[in-house]
């Protein structure tokens, strides 16, 4: 069991960490840093080592930590839910004030454009968005395009 943590003392983490497999902080965490955070503790509580019919550890079978490595690899991925919340912010910036000059938008727009291509650089397998890469790349600058 995993407890959230509404207090992040000393004295209090050490309780959690008595009762408890782990403990995730009171602040806002993202997705991501909630993958990075559980993967460890379900690593250590779900370990790969498998047993035979006697209990005794059986010799790990080589595909298997490979499809650990995949398994965890997705877990560092950022979710659809977080792209997409993302893109929302770009279209709120960029579109939705497009009364105001952009100019006076654009820091903040390069901003969230600059997250988007870091995470989809993340997520990129067989180039499918490689496009998009370049093209936020393509504006980069202190000035709108």
């Amino acid at each position: 069991a995993l407890v959230r943590s509404a207090n992040d003392s000393p004295q209090d983490l050490a309780i959690y960490t008595s009762r408890a497999h782990g403990y995730m902080p009171k602040v806002p965490l993202q997705g991501m840093s909630v993958r990075e955070m559980v993967a460890p503790l379900w690593a250590e509580r779900f370990p790969l080592v498998k047993r035979g019919s006697n209990n005794e550890p059986e010799e790990p079978d080589p595909d298997d930590r490979v499809t650990s490595i995949e398994s965890l690899r997705d877990l560092t991925l950022i979710s659809p839910a977080e792209l997409k919340s993302l893109l929302k912010q770009v279209d709120a910036i960029a579109v939705r004030n497009a009364d105001n000059n952009l100019a006076d938008r654009w820091p903040v727009l390069w901003e969230k454009l600059h997250q988007l291509k870091g995470d989809l650089k993340t997520v990129n397998v067989d180039d499918k968005f490689t496009r998009a890469i370049n093209e936020i790349e393509s504006m980069r600058g202190g000035t709108a395009p």
